[in-house]
């Protein structure tokens, strides 16, 4: 098998440094045409994986397979469904409620982009586990949705177990594919065991939702089980072992953020980086066209024409669009940034975790903007769930861009990074408590869309502008530890003085970086 050092050519090179990059010599893209039966069922692999620090991954880009398309829109459909319950019953007890049913289905969707993005081939095998995914997830929302606030009705308690029922049934599944890529693939059986470990845990946590009918009883277990599929942990399994054979061969501290070396022969799946924004990226335009589905309405006889209600559609149409270019900022290609997916484990963790509560919150904003585009004056719960809403996805946009890392020095744009920041948590933590004061609370709908569009413009403006680089700046390169070097531009007699000469290039990477 040959292998071939990181290309500059490469899809993956424009998210950050990647000496550590090992483009293996296997083709993974399936045949383009069965002939047999047994064609139908491409062989086991792993499209990528980490040994000794190095990322052996794939070397042709890949396309996302239309049945993962077809997933993403009956998953929409599915939360839509979700959060419309939400908002029938106003209140933090509904929100404690869609962030509960919430997570589940989420972890579906997040296991089906994991076994894309590590090993599907596509393949007749592949395109069932969708299948039977879809038709689990919409046997969960049917019933998730059916469970009420108040605990006095019988077939609630019924509707808790069904709903369990059927995500247990899709997370076996995982599972069984799980131990049997362990038992085809001898040199990934440690890490495919180790992760259907990760996936049975929070699994018996939820088993006990089959039976219990107390209420209380649901809320804890349905948290511990939350908790303990949000933490990977497969993830913290290997760092132990790695920081504990680090130790033992008198090796120099890891840092705590960075994922330890372990001893070669070790082959850890690893994520395919521009899979994964691509799928992260296509699924929240997608939720972003739930929000702008919301602001739809067939025009009345008052309402021809540019009316008030076409102006509060409109505002709303300007929020969403706004939030659609503050999501694309980071991977701008003008940006100089190390992504999150490549510049530690810590760090893609948290860019995948914040992509959920990024999620559920632009979905209740939009179960709100129903409201607001149809009616006048604004319900309690309406103007929590928008301005709530959309405080709460502009707070997890600022926290997914603090993952990546800024290679430009501190005061290299017209408004440092970390002021665009602090002034990105000041407008989140703004809308989030915005409905407490008087004014928002006497507001008519259109004045509300109208503060939300002033907020999210103009912390669009800011980060547009402030991330233009000074004067004098011309960009940055990477010296041998992986660390930013500074080129300034000279002016015309200190060019003369030193003569033309060519910038220096370092080689590019930081070893041992990586997201699994």
């Amino acid at each position: 098998m040959s292998m071939r050092e990181d290309r500059e050519d490469h899809p993956a090179a424009k998210f950050g440094p990647a000496g550590h990059v090992i483009y293996h010599g296997e083709e993974c893209e399936p045949e383009p045409r069965a002939n047999y039966i047994s064609e139908l069922f491409r062989p086991w692999i792993i499209r990528q994986w980490i040994d000794a620090g190095k990322i052996h991954r794939e070397p042709t880009p890949r396309e996302t397979p239309r049945f993962e398309l077809f997933f993403d829109l009956l998953y929409v459909a599915v939360i839509h469904q979700l959060a419309e319950e939400a908002i029938s019953e106003p209140g933090w007890p509904a929100v404690v409620r869609f962030v509960l049913v919430f997570w589940p289905s989420w972890s579906i969707w997040e296991e089906a982009r994991k076994y894309s993005n590590l090993s599907g081939t596509d393949d007749l095998l592949h395109r069932f586990w969708i299948l039977i995914g879809t038709i689990t997830i919409l046997g969960y929302s049917a019933n998730a949705s059916a469970v009420r606030l108040e605990v006095s009705k019988v077939s609630d308690h019924y509707a808790v177990h069904y709903a369990a029922a059927f995500w247990l049934i899709i997370k076996l599944t995982r599972v069984i594919i799980l131990l049997l890529y362990a038992y085809r693939l001898p040199d990934f059986r440690s890490s495919q065991i180790l992760q259907a470990v990760a996936v049975l845990i929070p699994m018996f946590l939820y088993l006990p939702l089959l039976w219990t009918k107390h209420r209380h009883m649901h809320i804890i277990l349905a948290t511990l089980g939350l908790v303990f599929d949000v933490v990977r942990v497969d993830l913290l399994v290997w760092n132990i072992v790695g920081r504990w054979q680090a130790r033992r061969d008198g090796k120099v501290k890891v840092r705590w953020w960075s994922m330890p070396k372990l001893k070669p022969g070790i082959r850890i799946p690893a994520m395919n980086i521009e899979h994964a924004i691509e799928r992260y990226s296509a699924f929240l335009v997608i939720v972003l066209g739930e929000l702008i589905m919301n602001l739809l309405y067939t025009a009345s006889k008052k309402d021809l024409g540019l009316s008030v209600k076409f102006g509060r559609a409109t505002l709303g149409m300007m929020t969403a669009w706004a939030l659609n270019y503050l999501s694309l900022l980071p991977s701008e290609p003008n940006s100089e940034y190390e992504h999150a997916l490549r510049r530690s484990w810590f760090s893609g963790i948290c860019f995948s975790v914040f992509h959920w509560p990024l999620v559920a919150s632009l979905l209740l904003a939009s179960a709100g903007a129903k409201h607001l585009v149809d009616e006048t004056q604004v319900e309690e719960g309406t103007r929590w769930y928008w301005s709530t809403g959309l405080g709460v996805a502009i707070l997890f946009l600022g926290l997914i861009d603090a993952t990546h890392r800024d290679l430009a020095p501190r005061f290299a744009t017209k408004i440092p990074r970390f002021l665009r920041q602090i002034f990105t948590l000041i407008t989140a933590v703004s809308l989030i408590l915005s409905p407490l004061t008087a004014p928002i609370q006497r507001m008519t709908s259109i004045q509300l869309l109208g503060v939300a569009v002033a907020a999210t413009w103009g912390l669009l403006i800011v980060q547009v502008l402030g991330s233009l680089p000074r004067a004098g700046y011309r960009g940055v390169k990477l010296d041998d530890e992986g660390e930013s070097v500074v080129e300034q531009e000279r002016d015309a007699e200190a060019a003369e003085a030193a003569g033309e000469g060519q910038d220096a290039e370092g080689p590019e990477g930081e070893e041992g970086e990586a997201y699994i």
